[in-house]
């Protein structure tokens, strides 16, 4: 039986390069991988991909990792997923999160205010909206009252919701109302008791057990040049503790990484990783035990083994980035993975 994979894939480049994102989704599809995700920031927008996706594949199903809750409305996130969802025949999934004040202010030109409670209204929205129901909403930031209901039939009356969350609040919220959490960039040695929050969130809302999955974001690096596939390796983690604003450095902090966070931090002041990249001194104030706890690197056995090893920590669907290389490479190294 294969082994649940799924592969995350961004478009940045020219479009030619977009056609190669097509050609190695196809091949993911091909060897058994279960899902791929796409992202945006301030590029292309996510959605847009999604339906090239869409047309260009058959059974691998698809989703945002992640949609913020900022920027587009819960309906037009509806409509967008029912439609996406109505074109694959039922393959679409809705990652969802907060993204960060710098993003959502200073490019939406939105204020960054209670996002949390913004998190939960979405989700209860959209089911509504998915669900076929008529739209009334008495929220704290929504108040729909009008009855309006989706001018179509859905092919499903839920699509799955995945929240990207590493905050105790937000995990509460993931825990009562989502399909699905997608941490990043946590800790191997703390999904226990991630899982364990998740579900006693989940156990309050009366939801039955299982209800929430684990999707987890995993950094992986595949090369046989061992303290190359490092120091790629750290190149993400070093970027978001450093750069991409408070919840990445605040979630390492709880779960036991404080010390080095705050040298990494210090360190970046006089020495300012390029992005996604790191430097000799980042590195040093990093430490090896946080980046064998955040992230997987060397050969392929080697990588393997480190996704496998968080299968049996509780992780059910492992997402990674698309493996780099020519086809037949990106076929032998998927077609291990999920075998």
């Amino acid at each position: 039986m294969a082994r649940r994979l799924a592969v995350s894939v961004g478009f940045t480049g020219s479009p030619e390069q977009n056609r190669e994102v097509m050609e190695r989704v196809r091949i993911a599809e091909e060897v058994g991988v279960e899902a791929v995700f796409t992202a945006e920031t301030w590029g292309r927008d996510q959605f847009s991909l999604l339906t090239q996706l869409a047309l260009t594949t058959s059974k691998i199903k698809l989703g945002t990792g992640i949609a913020p809750v900022f920027g587009r409305s819960p309906a037009v996130l509806a409509m967008t997923f029912a439609t996406l969802d109505e074109i694959t025949g039922g393959r679409m999934i809705i990652g969802l999160g907060t993204s960060g004040a710098r993003v959502i202010e200073h490019w939406h030109g939105q204020p960054f205010e209670r996002p949390l409670q913004r998190l939960k209204e979405y989700c209860e929205i959209i089911n509504l909206i998915v669900g076929g129901e008529k739209v009334f909403y008495e929220g704290e930031i929504f108040k729909l009252q009008r009855g309006f209901k989706l001018l179509f039939n859905p092919v499903r009356n839920h699509i799955p919701i995945y929240i990207a969350s590493i905050a105790p609040k937000s995990m509460e919220i993931c825990g009562a109302v989502a399909d699905g959490w997608m941490p990043v960039y946590w800790p191997k040695s703390k999904f226990r008791d991630g899982l364990a929050a998740i579900a006693e969130s989940s156990a309050a809302a009366g939801r039955p057990a299982g209800a929430v999955e684990c999707v987890a974001s995993l950094t992986t690096v595949i090369d046989d040049d061992a303290a190359k596939a490092k120091r790629q390796a750290a190149g993400p983690i070093s970027w978001y503790v450093t750069n991409m604003g408070d919840f990445y450095h605040r979630m390492l902090t709880r779960n036991g990484f404080g010390e080095q966070v705050a040298a990494m931090r210090g360190a970046a002041e006089d020495h300012r990783p390029m992005p996604f990249q790191t430097n000799d001194e980042i590195m040093a104030a990093m430490g090896d035990e946080m980046l064998e706890q955040t992230a997987i690197w060397g050969d392929l056995e080697t990588v393997s083994a480190g996704i496998e090893e968080r299968r049996q920590l509780g992780v059910d669907l492992p997402i990674i980035g698309m493996p780099a290389g020519d086809h037949r490479k990106v076929e032998r190294i998927l077609g291990t993975l999920v075998s």
